[in-house]
């Protein structure tokens, strides 16, 4: 390799060296102390964990039963309709996270679920459907008709041909769109500290209780150390579930 690439490559790397690998390796340390491996293993944790990971299944599972049926209908759309509304799934990232945040308390406070395990779903749900759309639609919107009509030629009902041909195909947008929710609703913080409070506390919330309020970073560590294996496992068996063509 020429020396002036290899030039090209130390900013990028240094960067990475210092603000990635560094911090990581810190992280693992701690989390792999006496004291971080004790809060790791402890029952509360535990359990904490179990929420967090069952609140993420089902804000996932949500978000894809309500988005493929968008999905499907955007994709049906022609040019014009399509692009106003995938225009529409991306609108609320124009508003930050907070202001959102806040908009649904004042909604679920009247209904009287504010601070329960459902306003955090609704609120993980109402912030991170989008990611489960865009991929959901770019999985539909290459079906190949031919292959949906020839389905329906041999005598296969229309319900069929959703089963066995479309949902088949869209697997990969499928596991994009779960992995693309459940991962950053598993860290999520902002969204499960206002909507639950201290009644429904996940991982997110739970780091920064021990980093900024108890002062306890070997607890804190572990449970980040744990969300970025989590992230890396789920990110490897998107890529054994992909069969077909890439979406994202």
């Amino acid at each position: 390799m020429k020396p002036r690439f290899l030039a090209l490559l130390l900013p990028p790397t240094s960067w990475l060296f210092v603000f990635l690998l560094i911090p990581t390796g810190v992280v693992a340390a701690s989390a792999f102390s006496a004291e971080g491996l004790k809060y790791l293993l402890d029952a509360d944790t535990l359990r904490l964990v179990g929420r967090s990971v069952w609140i993420a299944l089902l804000s996932t599972g949500i978000s894809l039963v309500v988005g493929y049926p968008v999905a499907w209908f955007i994709a049906g759309c022609g040019p014009r309709w399509r692009n106003f509304l995938l225009f529409l799934v991306v609108l609320p990232f124009w508003t930050n996270l907070l202001v959102r945040t806040y908009a649904l308390m004042f909604l679920a406070r009247p209904m009287g679920i504010l601070y329960t395990e459902g306003a955090v779903v609704l609120g993980l749900v109402h912030g991170y459907i989008p990611f489960m759309i865009l991929p959901l639609y770019a999985s539909i919107e290459r079906l190949p008709k031919r292959l949906m009509e020839a389905s329906q030629d041999l005598g296969a009902s229309r319900w069929t041909t959703f089963w066995r041909v479309a949902v088949p195909l869209t697997m990969p947008g499928i596991a994009a769109g779960c992995i693309l929710v459940f991962i950053p609703v598993l860290g999520a913080f902002a969204t499960p500290e206002f909507m639950g409070g201290t009644a429904v506390r996940m991982v997110g919330s739970q780091i920064e209780l021990y980093f900024v309020q108890t002062n306890n970073p070997a607890a804190g560590s572990a449970l980040t150390l744990l969300l970025v294996f989590l992230t890396v496992a789920l990110t490897w068996l998107y890529h054994r579930v992909r069969k077909t063509e890439g979406l994202v």
